[in-house]
Formats: C-alpha cells, sequence, structure tokens
C-alpha cells in the first residue's frame, strides 16, 4: 500500500465470504482469513459496514457469468463504509468520508468482506438523506432504476407504471420517478409489497398477483389516455404493456425474460444500468433532494452470506444486505 496515505491503522488480514470455485453458494461460499486487498494511485480503501445482496449474486456465484480469473473471489457488487486509505492521486475522497460505492465484478474484490478496494470514481459521500445502511445496498439497483427512467424520457406529469416494483430497482425508481415529477402506478408483488410502495409514494399500487382483468382495470383508471411509459422490471407485463400509448416508451434491464413484445408505435428498449462518476454523482443529487428510503427487508452476519444468496431467490421487499460491522464496531 506504499501508494497511499492515511492516517488509520489498518491491517494486512482480512475477514471475507469467499468462493474457492463456482456451484451453488450454500456448498461453495465459506468465510475465511485473506489479505486486505492494495490500494492503487486512483483507489480508495473502504472499512465496510454493510453491503447489498444482488439477484445476480447467486448467478456470478455459479459462474454463469463474470467467470475468470483467479479464485479466491469475493463477491459483493455494493456497499458502504469509511473510507481508511486513499491514493496517492485521489482528489475528491478524504479519509474519514463516508462513501457507498458501486464494485459490480470489482477484480481487487467485492463487498461481502472487512475492507474494499476500488476506484474513487466508483465511490461517492452518503448524504445526509440517506443511513448508512441503506445506502449499503443502493449503487447497483439505484443506478439501474435511473438508466431506465432515462429510456423512458419522463417529464413532469407523464404517467409511468413500474412493473415489479417492490423489488429492489422497482422500489428505488418509485422514489427516483417521483423526484422527476412522474406520477407512479407500482405492480407490486403482495399485500406486504403493495404497502411498502404506497409507503414510498406511489400515486396508485396494485398487487400484480391480482387477475389480469382487475389490473389493466387499474391501469386505465390510473391512465385512462394509456400509459405515457412502462419500466419492466420482472416478466409477465404484456396484458399491461399493451396499454402504453402510441409514441409511448417501453424500457426493461436486460435480463428480464422472457423480454416484453414489442408494438408498433411504441419504443420498446433493453438497457444495462449505468456505472461510473457522472452516473453515481447524478443518483446521489436525486437522493440528497429529500428524505429518501432503501428498503433493507433483512440483513445477515458475514458468516451467512451462503444464507443471504439463497434467500435473495426468494420472495423479500427491496433489498438483502450483510452486515459486515454490527453497530459500525469492528469485531
Amino acid at each position: 500500500m506504499s501508494s497511499a496515505s492515511t492516517s488509520v491503522s489498518i491491517p494486512k488480514k482480512m475477514k471475507a465470504a469467499v468462493i474457492d470455485r463456482y456451484g451453488e453458494p450454500e456448498e461453495v461460499m465459506h468465510t475465511a482469513t485473506v489479505a486486505v486487498p492494495a490500494v492503487g494511485d486512483r483507489d480508495v480503501l473502504v472499512d465496510v459496514r454493510a453491503a447489498g445482496v444482488g439477484v445476480w449474486d447467486p448467478e456470478l456465484c455459479r459462474g454463469e457469468f463474470g467467470a475468470g480469473g483467479s479464485f479466491p473471489k469475493i463477491l459483493g457488487s455494493d456497499g458502504a463504509g469509511t473510507v481508511v486509505s486513499v491514493g496517492s492521486k485521489v482528489r475528491r475522497l478524504h479519509v474519514g468520508d463516508r462513501v457507498y460505492a458501486f464494485g459490480f465484478m470489482n477484480p481487487k474484490g467485492g463487498f461481502y468482506a472487512e475492507y474494499a478496494s476500488l476506484p474513487e470514481d466508483e465511490c461517492v459521500p452518503v448524504p445526509d438523506t440517506l443511513a448508512l445502511d441503506e445506502a449499503a445496498a443502493l449503487a447497483v439497483d439505484g443506478l439501474t432504476a435511473l438508466a431506465g427512467l432515462d429510456r423512458l424520457e419522463l417529464r413532469r406529469g407523464k404517467r409511468v407504471m413500474i412493473f415489479g416494483a417492490s423489488g429492489g430497482v422497482g422500489h428505488i425508481a418509485i422514489e427516483l420517478a417521483r423526484r422527476m415529477g412522474a406520477r407512479v402506478l407500482a405492480i407490486a408483488s403482495g399485500r406486504d409489497g403493495v404497502r411498502l410502495v404506497r409507503r414510498l409514494g406511489a400515486d396508485e399500487a396494485i398487487d400484480g398477483h391480482a387477475e389480469d382483468a382487475e389490473l389493466a382495470d387499474a391501469v386505465r383508471a390510473f391512465a385512462p389516455k394509456g400509459l405515457d411509459a412502462a419500466l419492466v422490471l420482472a416478466p409477465g407485463a404484456d396484458e399491461l404493456v399493451a396499454l402504453v400509448k402510441p409514441k409511448g416508451r417501453v424500457a426493461y434491464p436486460n435480463g428480464v425474460e422472457p423480454a416484453p413484445r414489442r408494438r408498433r408505435g411504441v419504443t420498446v428498449s433493453a438497457y444495462d444500468g449505468y456505472r461510473g462518476r457522472e452516473a453515481l454523482e447524478r443518483l446521489n443529487a436525486l437522493v440528497a433532494k429529500g428524505p429518501f428510503h432503501v428498503e433493507v427487508s433483512k440483513q445477515y452476519p458475514l458468516d451467512e452470506a451462503p444464507q443471504a444468496l439463497a434467500d435473495v431467490t426468494r420472495h423479500h421487499l427491496g433489498k438483502l444486505a450483510i452486515r459486515v460491522h454490527p453497530n459500525g464496531k469492528r469485531r
């Protein structure tokens, strides 16, 4: 770490949840003591408070995409904590800053560890409007939500349907869309999902498990002249997407299968989430406009990371997270 400057004592070893081969999380993931990652000239080292659990993490664990490189591997695509070391060319961040960060497939390892080293441009300060534990689960899904809403070209007063609104991306998209001035119809999962999206500011909400006719009636009541846009975050939305008006827009993240059907006169586009400093700062500016909530429905200790990856494939609201340092104190 000769390229970094710091006033904080940093150990050489740390505890992390690692995989030594690809496979099911409960079979291949375990905690181990590994080296604290090196800090390059443009990197920051984060003392990790908590990490978000991504719905894609089990796939990464199985090697279904992003395979390559050496073992052991540390997963964890986003997280939050305190900067304890900065590289010699880092200018925006300083030791002691509370940050949240995007670390999807970070070559130096993810956030399922006591420390994570990543480029300064993948980190932003946690705004006062957001709790640190919630910030840990924001970056990847927040950037995915922002990218999707941009595809929809939302403007004040536009009526948008968010299908899959009580999940990780969806519940964040509700708050961002409202801050863009849009009116939001949230299609959530279960009664608990409907309660959540209403609490987050959805103008209207309905359980996606309702009968097709009831769902369609809800959309027509919300947008009698047709929806201006739809953000589709789960399969099964075709009957409702058909209610998007001509010249309207539909967006869905790559990985939603089957993809929404194409319709004449409606722009339907797949997209990948954003990454990088500019997008993170745009997301942060929206979050900082007022109180913001990331729904972390359950936290797991680091030793239970395999269980968290199993549970993320089951019904849950918002995000799951791994609490690396309980109460902000090192074990």
